[in-house]
């Protein structure tokens, strides 16, 4: 070829002084000495190309060569294809056959650097050859079709390869002098265009192998080559292709990040890809694989760790390429965002099929590398006090001024809700750590909550197949629904331990641990801010840990908790009730500093409604620090509860327990009925475990006596709300028990008798399923209703004299004479049903409990009066029926004291019958129109102006806080005395007692 036709002409340098010949042998395996041809030649010297007829040239002064000349020699040199043509052999013939361009190069690149560090003299001539070297390199780069058949991304394969035990450093050098050649000589776009335009197709080959691979299969060799384009700051044009070749097309599916080589990378799991599958480990299973796989943690875990290395490279390479990851991230999760959602947890399948959203798999794999990003936020460091609580408060059109990725942040509901038109206080800038972490906490929310629920639901499924396998199994395990219930369970099993394997991996639930830990410290430090430091800010990061003891009252509530969204709480949640489910033992157990964090926050939080408005969310609080109750781990020692016993804050945790309790029921605060009850369950745990301790017994005492010095306060007082609601409870849970039990016991007969036989099949079908749903019922009914009842037992040990208050002992009276009367009267047998114990039911307990409650206030005058006053339930028979009942089931010591008890109410209603006589003719304006009793207290309803005795309105208004006769909003500071009346009342009973007998004289 001639020389007017090399392309590199206008590269040359116009110097005309010489360059060493030998070395550029050494250097570029090729000569201009035609006589170096000869076939006799020795093999000891290295192989060398003879050019001497492909360049006509004057060679010049001897023993250099001139650089116009050198770089016209090695612009032939790289356009020679057939090589062997021109080959003088000698050692190492595969260099000097080289044929690809960029591999050429490369390898005289190396060369040129080793004998610069070991022959440092002719420092120039090294220079001038590296120069040569750079700039064919990168014009190489930039017309890759000079070279037909020779991809380029294949070499830099090669090249980048053949660099992982050798010369990595120098192969580094090599790709950044060749780079920021092509961006001193180009417009950036076009710089960036050839850059694309060289690694694109090798980063397609990456992808395809990645998603051809699983954990066990991929190749370290994938992240060596993409370690290239994120490992030197001096090329972030590099990371830049990268993240540029993963973004997908604008305004596309959650779905369409996993089609790419990030989401490539973040897919390999235990899981599958897809949702769908196929599912690749733990087929070899039997029913009673319910283990762990510590092999596979380990391979996920070092997998994971892989691909954290990479991206932390692109956080740190340069602002753009850190800018561009994170804009990935946020439009990741925006586009992920219904992941989140109930009804995409319940139809995963289908959302799978259309591809909506991206797999479990590829999220637990983003979250795995948000939160290995987050470390330095945790403990020791913990940068999380430099996190900006205003960051979700930032509206759209100020997202970027404000440095704001993450996409609709501003619609995410704030644990405080903001007035309409009100715009929330935010910072002027965020920083990282910032963005970091509320990126993770909505990683969370789309990946492990998600997922979280999904194993719940699985567990349950699981459950219930066994249960039919097993039934159907117990008859003929052979026969062909036997083997296809089988085949069910195990491909349900499989799912089960692939999800369960993943949620459960150590270094990633370390990972969760730290970071919620943090969170929860950062919360409370945001909460109790001081309002003084808050009035001085512009930025909100509580920037140091001030350890303050809670407050006995909430004085103070900081704006920013407007913006704080409630999903950092409900986070932190779903990873604590997730614990729940395991044995002692499991990760949290060996982490006490978090045990302590997540304790103060629960309890400053959970009875708090000035810090979360959404009495839900207080209330999975309350479901959460049952994971804190005491437990026996495996090894026999105590799991988690030294916080009851240690924690500076645990004086504070009844009362947040009785606010949040009473929260959810009151008006403004209703929650659905079947939910208050499942909230209930774990604060009837923790009550009960809190009444093994004396300090929170007495923190109880202490709330009564608050409650009955404050019985007509404008609120009623909290412990009084309180028990309110458990005779509320404990009322409606057993009736509805004992309603459904009747039902189920009719149906129960007339199947057994034959009446269903001769009826149509689907009435057959819906009898069955009438029974099956009333059990359903019954059995959580009576759980709850049981739970309720002996907390009230409880409480009654210590706790009484609140119980036999005017305003409350006629409630209980009455509810407890009457599920006495329906468990031991002669109505008891409407309830005997089949399988009692499938329901839950046991009523031998629950009379056992009620009589534990008479006993404990039958010290009280005014309560076993109450009692024999219940028109309703009670007879002078009712206890008589209880002691037969306690006698066949062992009652013990409570046959006497129930004795005792009774022979009291009766010496009490003899009296009172006598008083009776006084009152049988009392006018009628003396009788409580609602209870039709005489009146003690008469006071005046501001607004119906009707009289009422104060117990009667004071009894009404701890449920209802309305007038009972026109609604109006009523509370008992607002009732007036009737002074007058009272006085009318009381000289019309003592005329009465003076003019009949003694009522004592019987006593």
């Amino acid at each position: 070829m001639a020389s007017t036709d090399n392309p590199f002409a206008a590269l040359l340098s116009e110097s005309k002084s010489g360059i060493d010949k030998q070395l550029i042998e050494d250097i570029f395996l090729f000569t201009l000495k035609r006589e170096q041809s000869s076939p006799n030649s020795s093999k000891s010297r290295k192989a060398l190309l003879c050019l001497a007829d492909v360049i006509v040239c004057d060679s010049g002064e001897d023993g250099v060569m001139g650089e116009e000349l050198l770089s016209h020699a090695i612009f032939e040199r790289l356009m020679l294809i057939d090589t062997k043509e021109y080959l003088v052999h000698g050692e190492g013939e595969d260099d000097a056959l080289q044929v690809d361009p960029m591999i050429y190069l490369h390898r005289a690149f190396l060369s040129c650097e080793r004998l610069k560090s070991t022959q440092p003299n002719g420092a120039t001539d090294y220079e001038k050859i590296r120069s040569l070297i750079i700039t064919n390199g990168s014009t190489c780069m930039r017309q890759p079709d000079l070279f037909p058949g020779q991809p380029i991304w294949k070499q830099w394969k090669k090249i980048m390869l053949t660099s992982v035990d050798t010369n990595t450093s120098e192969t580094m050098d090599f790709i950044v002098e060749c780079i920021q050649k092509i961006y001193a000589e180009d417009e950036p776009l076009e710089a960036l265009g050839a850059l694309k335009s060289n690694f694109y197709p090798l980063l397609s080959k990456i992808e395809t192998i990645i998603s051809q691979s699983n954990i066990l299969t991929i190749k370290s060799d994938i992240f060596w080559l993409l370690s290239f384009f994120v490992r030197d700051k001096r090329i972030p044009q590099m990371g830049e292709v990268l993240i540029d070749f993963t973004i997908p097309n604008p305004n596309t599916t959650g779905g369409a990040y996993m089609d790419t080589l990030f989401g490539s990378l973040f897919s390999l799991s235990i899981l599958p890809k897809n949702t769908n599958g196929p599912y690749e480990f733990f087929n070899d299973i039997s029913l009673e694989s319910k283990g762990s796989d510590p092999a596979l943690w380990q391979i996920m875990s070092r997998y994971q760790n892989d691909v954290f290395c990479l991206i932390k490279q692109l956080l740190v390479q340069s602002p753009t390429t850190k800018q561009k990851m994170l804009q990935w991230v946020a439009k990741c999760l925006s586009a992920n965002v219904s992941r989140g959602h109930l009804w995409n947890n319940l139809n995963a399948g289908i959302e799978n099929v259309v591809h909506q959203n991206a797999s479990d798999a590829f999220m637990l794999g983003l979250t795995s590398v948000l939160l290995r990003l987050c470390a330095p936020l945790c403990e020791p460091t913990m940068k999380v006090l430099l996190v900006d609580p205003t960051y979700c408060g930032v509206p759209d059109d100020e997202r970027e001024e404000k440095g704001v990725n993450m996409l609709k942040a501003f619609e995410e509901t704030a644990l405080l809700p903001t007035e309409e038109n009100t715009k929330r206080t935010t910072a002027a800038k965020f920083n990282f750590i910032t963005e970091l972490f509320f990126l993770t906490h909505k990683a969370y929310e789309l990946s492990y909550r998600a997922c979280i629920e999904r194993f719940a639901k699985m567990s349950r499924e699981l459950q219930n197949l066994q249960s039919s396998y097993q039934d159907v199994a117990s008859a003929d395990p052979n026969n062909e629904m036997a083997k296809n219930l089988m085949r069910m369970l195990k491909q349900h099993l499989q799912k089960y331990l692939c999800l369960r394997n993943c949620l459960m991996e150590p270094e990633n639930d370390t990972a969760l641990i730290k970071f919620f830990e943090a969170s929860a410290i950062w919360l409370v430090e945001v909460a109790l801010i001081s309002p003084e430091e808050l009035e001085s800010m512009h930025e909100f990061a509580p920037l140091k840990r001030r350890n303050k003891k809670l407050p006995q009252k909430i004085e103070f509530t900081p704006h920013t908790l407007r913006c704080i969204p409630e999903n950092i709480v409900d986070n932190i949640i779903s990873y604590l009730n997730f614990n729940r489910h395991f044995a002692p033992g499991h990760f949290i157990e060996f982490y006490p500093s978090s045990h302590d964090a997540f304790f103060k926050m629960i309890v400053l939080f959970m009875g708090a409604p000035e810090f979360i408005k959404n009495p839900h969310l207080r209330a999975k609080l309350a479901e959460a620090l049952e994971l804190f109750l005491k437990k026996q781990s495996a090894v026999g020692t105590t799991f988690l509860a030294h916080v009851f016993d240690n924690h500076p804050d645990r004086s504070k945790v009844v009362a947040s327990l009785l606010n949040v309790f009473v929260s959810i029921e009151m008006t403004g605060q209703s929650v659905q009925f079947e939910q208050k009850f499942n909230y209930r369950r774990p604060m009837y745990a923790i009550i009960e475990y809190l009444w093994t301790k004396e300090e929170y017994v007495q923190n109880f005492r202490d709330l009564a006596a608050e409650a009955e010095g404050n019985m007509e306060a404008i609120e009623p007082p909290l412990f009084l709300r309180f028990i309110n609601l458990l005779i509320n409870d404990a009322i409606f849970l057993l009736d509805e028990s004992l309603n459904n039990l009747q039902q189920i016991r009719q149906l129960q007969e007339a199947q057994a008798s034959g009446e269903w036989n001769n009826l149509p099949q689907n009435e057959r079908q819906q009898n069955l399923s009438n029974l099956h749903h009333l059990g359903m019922l019954a059995r959580f009914d009576n759980i709850l209703g049981r739970d309720t009842i002996n907390i009230l037992k409880l409480i009654t040990t210590e706790i009484k004299s609140i119980f036999c208050h005017n305003s409350m002992v006629d409630r209980i009276t009455s509810m407890l004479n009457y599920f006495l009367l329906n468990l031991v009267g002669p109505q008891k047998e409407k309830f005997k049903v089949k399988d009692k114990k499938e329901f839950e039911f046991d009523p031998a307990k629950t009379v056992i409990e009620i009589c534990h409650i008479y006993v404990n206030l039958s010290c009280s005058d005014s309560f076993c009066l109450a009692v024999s006053q219940d028109g309703r339930s009670y007879s002078s028979q009712l206890f008589s029926y209880a002691e037969n009942i306690l006698i066949r089931i062992g009652g013990g010591q409570l046959i006497g004291e129930m004795a005792e008890f009774s022979e009291k109410v009766q010496r009490l209603e003899k009296q009172y019958k006598q008083e009776l006589e006084y009152m049988a003719d009392a006018p009628d304006e003396y009788l409580d129109p609602i209870m039709s009793t005489l009146m003690t207290d008469p006071v005046i309803l501001p607004s119906s102006k009707v009289t009422v005795d104060r117990s009667t309105i004071a009894r009404h208004l701890l449920s209802d806080q309305t007038d009972p006769f026109n609604r109006a909003p009523l509370t008992m500071d607002k009732v007036t005395p009737n002074v007058e009346l009272k006085q009318e009342i009381e000289k019309w009973l003592a005329d009465k007692r003076k003019s009949g007998p003694n009522v004592n004289n019987d006593q």
